[in-house]
Order: structure tokens, then sequence, then C-alpha cells
């Protein structure tokens, strides 16, 4: 007999409400797992997806759902920004319908099994890997079995909370169904994900992977990774970019470099972008990123300081980081470089350790660092957590409060953060250039941005800065600071240079171009070219130029720069310019 099942994950604190991109942002692929095996036994279920949802609403689109389908079983995926959404939701629907089962999953409902179990002792949690814990307790629940005959599981029994032996980790990944995408596909939604493995080895200090994962990585096979990538784009051909979301991607480089070598192969035509720790990493990986057309890749350093790395347990040097920059130092794919203000013994000068880092890294490939700056915030599970917790800031009872979860401040409050952060943006962020503090502080990076304002197909656009820039050659040009010169060289007419770069993919083979433009070209075609080609005769003088303007336009409020400063202001979820 099927069970009719409704899984839900709610609505998030109202603070994540404003980032989140429910067109083409992150789904929850543990959802879309847990549908597809309950749907493959039999059992009648509908999933929602109503992260985006204020609180009340979130609840009010479950309780209908419930009652429409005339569901058997309600569950609840829970982290801890969704806890309070989730708890409402309980208290809701087992009040209106007494006889549901409830059934909670997710990293917080794991770690705070117990709290959560003693709060609603009608409920059940599942612990950690949920797809065969989940049919194994459908199935206690149409058979009458006694729940204590299913493992990985807590609930109230004889006025306590009972917890079964753990469940062993599913070890072959490839005996799963495909996870049903197709429930958070819209027509509008050209973004796809998967997982290719699932685990991490290693235990960082902020990280609450451990109570699900327990350290042990585990991979689908090669042919099942590239086949799930198929079934997406054959199922959503509008698709352009699958992300691949796994804890460690780059864990074990000869693995990756055999999924690429498989999409290329079969000749799959999309977009790719992973994430991964930047080591293990080799060039051959990013050569087979390449080829498999991956277009950006996310790594994670976390801080610059190397007591802070110590301290949190990273197991990375700034040696590592700095290498692996390099090996995409002369790669089309775009990177991005993740960082946590607050960690255990952060302050001033750990913080301009970092900026000092990643300024090395913007110079070797460069990137932006703006909403990907994460304050770090307290979550149980997590060694942050326990440091919180024994100085005595926080205690198990703030879990089932409504309070949002709090930022980490043995060493610095709000105010202090606020503080940290404005420094490490002044230093990092491009839209802060419009800034006198952040003129000063990037006046240096000034040639890295340029090359990266006419970098083709660049992750980010910093076409916004090009009214400024024309402004300024202009300026110089009217002043006598700048004039170009040039010779016909050519019976047509024209000036020509040779361009050369390597082939996407191989170290050897090198595309040879030849460029030809008339001997009369404007100025903005001239520098275009000069920076594409890395002409530095010419780079360098308009990079002395620009520094020159620009430094003192922000200084005097020119402007020239207003046009630039409302379009940051309109099109960034938090203001750079102040």
């Amino acid at each position: 007999m099927a069970n009719r099942i409704v899984l839900a994950t709610t609505g998030l604190a109202p603070k994540w409400l404003a980032g989140i991109d429910s067109v083409n942002g992150h789904y929850p692929l543990g959802l879309a797992s847990l549908h597809a095996v309950a749907e493959k036994a039999g059992h009648q279920i509908e999933t929602l997806f109503l992260v985006k949802e204020p609180l009340e609403r979130s609840v009010e689109l479950v309780r209908a759902a419930v009652k429409k389908m005339d569901a058997q079983v309600l569950g609840l995926s829970i982290i801890t920004d969704n806890r309070t959404s989730s708890f409402r939701t309980i208290e809701a629907l087992h009040n209106e319908f007494p006889a549901i089962r409830i059934v909670l999953g997710g990293v917080h409902a794991t770690v705070m099994a117990e709290q959560i179990i003693t709060q609603y002792p009608f409920a059940v949690v599942v612990l950690g890997e949920g797809e065969l814990t989940f049919l194994d307790l459908l199935d206690a629940f149409e058979t009458a079995r006694d729940l204590s005959e299913v493992a990985g599981i807590a609930y109230f029994d004889g006025g306590k909370v009972a917890k079964t032996p753990p469940r062993p980790l599913i070890e072959d990944l490839d005996s799963l169904p495909f996870p049903r995408h197709d429930i958070f596909y819209s027509t509008d939604r050209m973004a796809g994900q998967l997982l290719t493995s699932r685990g991490c080895p290693y235990a960082c200090s902020f990280c609450a992977l451990d109570s699900v994962s327990r350290r042990k990585v585990r991979r689908h096979s090669v042919k099942r990774v590239v086949d799930e990538i198929e079934k997406i784009l054959t199922d959503h051909p509008q698709t352009q970019i699958i992300t691949i979301y796994d804890d460690q991607f780059f864990i074990d480089n000869k693995r990756v470099i055999e999924i690429c070598d498989e999409i290329v192969r079969r000749g799959i035509k999309s977009s790719f972008s992973c994430q991964g720790r930047v080591k293990p990493l080799s060039r051959e990986v990013v050569l087979a990123l390449e080829r498999a057309n991956f277009q950006h890749v996310v790594l994670g350093l976390e801080s610059g300081s190397p007591e802070i790395l110590e301290r949190c347990h990273k197991k990375i040097q700034i040696a590592d980081v700095e290498r692996a920059v390099k090996l995409f130092a002369d790669s089309d794919i775009n990177i991005q470089v993740l960082l946590i203000i607050g960690l255990p013994g952060e302050r001033m000068a750990t913080v301009m350790e970092t900026v000092d880092v990643c300024k090395r890294l913007q110079n070797i490939k460069y990137h932006q660092y703006d909403h990907k700056v994460q304050d770090l915030y307290v979550y149980p599970g997590t060694e942050i957590y326990d440091i919180y917790k024994a100085a005595g800031k926080i205690d198990d009872d703030f879990w089932l409060s409504d309070s949002d979860c709090p930022r980490f401040e043995l060493e610095s409050d709000n105010t202090g953060y606020k503080i940290l952060r404005k420094m490490m943006m002044d230093h990092l962020n491009v839209y802060r250039l419009l800034t006198v503090q952040g003129i000063r502080a990037q006046r240096d990076m000034i040639p890295s941005i340029i090359r990266y304002m006419y970098k083709p197909n660049a992750f980010l656009n910093l076409d916004f800065l090009l009214p400024v820039f024309t402004a300024a050659i202009e300026r110089a040009i009217v002043g006598n600071r700048l004039s170009f010169v040039g010779e016909t060289v050519r019976p047509t007419g024209d000036l020509a240079t040779f361009t050369a770069r390597r082939k996407p993919g191989s170290e050897t083979e090198l595309l040879i171009g030849i460029t030809s433009f008339p001997a009369d070209i404007q100025w903005p075609d001239l520098v275009k070219t000069a920076y594409l080609q890395e002409i530095t005769p010419i780079t360098h003088v308009i990079d002395r130029i620009f520094g020159e303007f620009l430094e003192q336009a922000v200084a005097e409020n020119d402007p020239v720069l207003d046009s630039t400063k409302a379009w940051i202001q309109a099109n960034h979820w938090f203001d750079l310019l102040q």
C-alpha cells in the first residue's frame, strides 16, 4: 500500500530572502533524490520548494498541499536558517491534521534531533542521509512495525528520546534513481545542477557536514554522472549551464578528468561550473575543464591569515591557493575565491593579511569579491558552535527561538564586522573604486581591472566603468597629455598585428590570427586591441592616465561619476558606495 506524501523545504529567515534567485538559483538536490526514491517505491508524492516564501505563506502552502492530497505523511527538510518556518509548519499541521505522520530530516534536524523530538514528540527525525531510511520508515508506518527496527532515526518512546543504531551510508550511489530535477524547473530556468559524489574527508571548524557524511567520500560512476547530465539537457533543452555542487569535486583529479573527457566524447554542448578545494588540483584538471566547457570555478580560501587557516583546520597553505590560481591564469575559465570574515582569531591585522593575499591572487587572475565574502555565522554541529557555547554566548535553547543565526562575536561585535567588511571591500571590490577610500586602496589594481574589463566572456561585467574610462582618455587628449600617432606600414593602408593564444584544453596547440585595422583607427578600438593583445607600451600609459583621472575625479566628486554611481546603487543588493 502506497503512502500519500508531501515533502517540503519551507521559507528561509527573512534576512536571506532578498539574495535568493528562485528562477536559476540553487535547489535542494536532497529532496529531488528523496522524491525519486520514494516515487520509485510506489508512493504518491508532491514536493514543495518554498525557501523564498514568507513564513505565513510557506505554512499555508504546505497546509493546502496536505489537505488537497489528503496526505498521510509530511516530510520537512530542516536547515538552521529555515527552522522557524519549519517549526511553525509542524505545529500548524499537527494541530489541524493530528493523524498525519511528520518526518523531519536535514542537517539541523540531525544535529538537534533530541531537542526537536522533545519539543515535538509526535515527529520522527531521519538522521543523516535520508533515502533508504525514509523508505524503511514508510514501510514501518504501513506495516505497523516497531520503529526500533528502523535504523537511523530518532523518535519519542517511553517518555524519552530514542535513537536507533546508525544506518550505513549508501556506498553504491548509482543504485539510486536520477533525482527529480524537473520538480524545480520552470520554463524560465536555464541553470541545472547535480552531485557527482557525496561527502568530505575534512573537518573545517565552521562546517556541519560531518553529521551527515561522516567524513566519508562516495562517488557516482563517470557513466552515471554524464548520463544524468544528458538527461537534464534532454528533459530541459533550455538549460545553458550545469553546476556541480559536490562537497569535494577536485578530491580525485583522475576522476574529474574522466568526467570531462566523457562529456567531450559524447559531444555534450553545455556550459559547466563547479566548486572545490585548492588542492589537490593539477594543470591536467584545468585543461580537462576547458575541453568540457567549464566556465566558472569557485575555490575556497576563507582567510589569507596562516594563523586563522590553522585554527579553522582548513588544511591548506597560502602557497596552495596561489598555485591553484596560477593554474587558471591563462585560462578562459573564470574563478571565484570564497572568504569568511570573523573566524576565531580575526582582527584588523589578519584581515589585512587576507587583503594582501587576495590582491596577489587578483593580479594573477582578476576576480571579484562582494557578497561571497561571508560573515561567520554560528551553526549547531560545528566546532564554532562549541566554542561560542563554551564562552557562554549561546546555549541549545537558542535553537528553539525564532531568532536568526547569530554572528560569531567573540573578537568582533556587529560594529566590528562592519568595519572589517568595509576595509576588505575598499581593497578588493571593484565597485568601491568610485569612493575616496576605494580608489586609494585599489590604485595599484587598476591595470588588472582594466585588463579584465576588456576580457571576452568575463564572469563579471565591468562595462559600467567604460563611461568613466572614456572620459579619462578624452580629457587627457584634450589637455594634450595623451596623443596617438601612427604610421602606415602596409600598402593597403592598414596596420596588422599577430595574435596568439593557447587553445583551450591543450598545452601545445596555439591559435594564431592576424588583426588588421585601418591606419585612421579611433582610439577606443586601438586601446581595446592593445589590452586584448597585451601591447604593454600602450597599456602602461593608459593605466597611469586612468588611475590619475579616477583619483582626482573621486576626490572632487566629478559629475562624470554620477551615472556610474547610480548604476552601482541600482544593481547591487547592498550599498557599496557607503
